[in-house]
């Protein structure tokens, strides 16, 4: 069970690290309130930006797989 969480912990990680590097999730803060002595922090996610980013990879993904199934017949022949 431990490993099953230590996993799930990694896979998040990566997930968040791609997604800022991709521009999935952006922070953003304004300054500090003066009065309260607060901070006020934004987390934007970029829905679309993701949703081209998955065609991208459906379109690359296929273009691959297009790539192997005709060498392996090239192969097979």
């Amino acid at each position: 069970m431990k490993t099953l969480m230590k996993v799930l912990v990694v896979l998040a990680i990566c997930v968040a690290g791609l997604g800022f590097y991709r521009g999935w999730f952006s922070l953003s803060s304004r300054g500090r309130d003066a009065e309260n002595n607060k901070i006020n922090v934004s987390l934007t996610v970029d829905p679309d930006k993701m949703k081209d980013d998955a065609e991208k990879v459906e379109e690359k993904t296929a273009e691959l797989t297009d790539k192997a199934a005709a060498q392996a017949k090239e192969l097979g022949d």
